[in-house]
C-alpha cells in the first residue's frame, strides 16, 4: 500500500536530489502514521471510558501521543526540505534532530502522566471486562501497528532515519503493550486484585523508555557526536593513496541532517611542488572523498619539507 501511495503522492522529478525524496517518503509514512494512531485513539479511549480500564485508556493516550510523535516527524521532515539561505548556509537538515528532541520530552511526560494515573487507580477494582468489542479493537489495533512497525522498519533500513526508527520501536512496544491488555483481561476474571492497574503501570514503561532512549541519543547528535567511523576510514584511504599526500591532521566532519555532512583536513604535501600542481590533486582528492562518502570537505595545503620530484 505504501509504495502505491508514494507513487500517487510523491512525483520524483529529474531535478529532486535523493535528500528530498527521503524526507518525502519520511513525510508519507508520518501522515499515515498519523491516521491510523488518531483511529486507535478515538476507538480505545472510547472503550477504557466504558468498561472502566485503566490500562485501555493508558494505550489510548499513548496512541494519540504516537499520532503528535508523528506529526511531529512530519513537521520536522518538512523545516529539513528547506534549501540553504543566509542564516543557514549548510541547511535545515539538523531540524530533524530538533524535532526529535521535543518528541522525546513528550514520550517521557506521557508515560510519566500514565504511570501516576495508573498507580491512583489501583484501589479501583471496579472492571467490567472483556467483551467481544474489546477483544475486536484490540486486535484490530495491533493488526494496525504491526503494519506501522513493518512500515518504519522497511524505511529505516533503506533511509537511515531515526525518525522512522523512533516510530518502529514505539509500534512494537505498542504491539506488546497491546497483547498484555489483552492477557490482563483474561486473567482480571480469575485474580481478586486489580491486574488491570498493574497492566497499566507496565505500559507506562513501554511508553517512557523508547523516549528516553531517543532523548539520549539525539542529545549526542546534537552535542557533537563523531561521526561513524566507516566515514573516517574511507576518508583516510582516499587521502593517503595520493601520490602527492604525506599525512594529515585535523580531520574535522559534522553532520547537518541524515546525508548531509561537511568537513575540513589539512593535507601535509611537499613543499618544493607548485601550487597549481598541488591544487590539482587537492580537487581531485575533495571530488573522490565526495563520491564515495558524501562528505563535502575542504582540504588545506600544509607544505612540509619531504621532496618529491616535480616531474
Amino acid at each position: 500500500m505504501f509504495e502505491f501511495l508514494s507513487r500517487k503522492f510523491i512525483k520524483k522529478s529529474y531535478d529532486m536530489d535523493q535528500f528530498t525524496y527521503r524526507l518525502s517518503l519520511i513525510s508519507l509514512s508520518s501522515s499515515i502514521g498519523i491516521a491510523i494512531n488518531v483511529l486507535l485513539f478515538i476507538m480505545k479511549a472510547s472503550l477504557g471510558f466504558v468498561i472502566h480500564s485503566q490500562a485501555i485508556i493508558n494505550d489510548a493516550f499513548n496512541n494519540l501521543s504516537d499520532s503528535v510523535v508523528s506529526l511531529m516527524a512530519l513537521l520536522g521532515s518538512n523545516i529539513s526540505k528547506k534549501p540553504a539561505d543566509k542564516e543557514h548556509p549548510f541547511g535545515h537538515g539538523r531540524s530533524e534532530y530538533v524535532i526529535s528532541l521535543l518528541v522525546s520530552i513528550i514520550i517521557m511526560y506521557v508515560g510519566f502522566t500514565l504511570f501516576v494515573n495508573s498507580v491512583k487507580s489501583f484501589s479501583d477494582n471496579y472492571f467490567d471486562g472483556i467483551s467481544f468489542l474489546t477483544l475486536v479493537i484490540l486486535l484490530l489495533s495491533n493488526a494496525f501497528k504491526v503494519y506501522i512497525y513493518l512500515l518504519n522498519k522497511k524505511l529505516y533500513k533503506d533511509l537511515d532515519s531515526e525518525l522512522n526508527l523512533g516510530v518502529m520501536l514505539d509500534a512494537r512496544n505498542d504491539i506488546i503493550a497491546t497483547s498484555a491488555i489483552l492477557v490482563g483481561s483474561i486473567l482480571q476474571a480469575y485474580v481478586s486484585f486489580n491486574i488491570d492497574a498493574i497492566m497499566g503501570i507496565i505500559i507506562s514503561f513501554f511508553v517512557f523508555y523508547p523516549g528516553l532512549e531517543m532523548f539520549k541519543d539525539t542529545t549526542a547528535v546534537l552535542l557533537g557526536k563523531r561521526v561513524d567511523s566507516k566515514i573516517e576510514n574511507k576518508i583516510d584511504e582516499i587521502i593517503m593513496t595520493s601520490d602527492l599526500a604525506i599525512g594529515y591532521h585535523d580531520l574535522q566532519i559534522h553532520e547537518y541532517g541524515k546525508g548531509r555532512m561537511a568537513g575540513s583536513v589539512h593535507v601535509e604535501v611537499p613543499a618544493n611542488l607548485t601550487v597549481e600542481k598541488v591544487h590539482r590533486e587537492i580537487d581531485k582528492i575533495e571530488r573522490e572523498i565526495y563520491k564515495k562518502t558524501k562528505v563535502k570537505i575542504t582540504i588545506h595545503m600544509d607544505p612540509t619539507y619531504c621532496v618529491i620530484e616535480d616531474k
